[in-house]
């Protein structure tokens, strides 16, 4: 392993190679197409990385919160439209999604009421942002779960075949 920088200040992306003990070296041996010398650019924020440089350092640091990290924060259209999701445990990913759904649950009536007539009246908008808030947090939570199954899968401590599999069956 190559010795730590002692820089305060690291990038999302330099943490993640550290925390795999790589260097940038051998982070591009493992890597197709990006370079020690690319990488730190990215490192020290001199270059933005493409997606596609993206979805390689998240598949070898073994981090696809990497990709969440770039949509969420760097990219213009994930900005608007990609909520932050932060890594955490199932048991906290499943506790907070059952809470979402207990909070949206006695609300589901009032949806059908508001949006029956197609539109949203004025008398209406606060409610219907309050159910709206809701479901943001049950697809944040949907989004929690689905990262923590591609951090899973990528330690390899999920059968991602046999999950595809029975996925497969439930959609068809």
């Amino acid at each position: 392993m190559g010795k730590q920088s002692k820089r305060e200040h690291k990038t999302i992306y330099q943490l993640c190679r550290e925390e795999c003990g790589l260097t940038r070296d051998g982070a591009s041996e493992l890597m197709d197409g990006v370079s020690a010398a690319r990488i730190e650019k990215f490192e020290y924020e001199l270059q933005e990385p493409t997606p596609y440089d993206i979805l390689q350092m998240a598949d070898c640091y073994k981090r696809p919160d990497l990709c969440n990290y770039y949509c969420s924060h760097k990219c213009a259209i994930g900005d608007r439209y990609v909520p932050e999701v932060e890594p955490s445990e199932l048991s906290s990913i499943i506790l907070e999604t059952i809470a979402s759904l207990n909070d949206i649950q006695p609300l589901t009536d009032r949806l059908i009421q508001i949006t029956r007539d197609g539109k949203i009246t004025d008398d209406e908008i606060k409610d219907f942002a309050l159910i709206s808030k809701k479901l943001n947090d049950i697809s944040l939570a949907v989004d929690a779960l689905n990262l923590w199954v591609d951090k899973t899968t990528s330690e390899n401590n999920i059968n991602i075949k046999l999950l595809n599999e029975e996925m497969q069956k439930l959609n068809q």
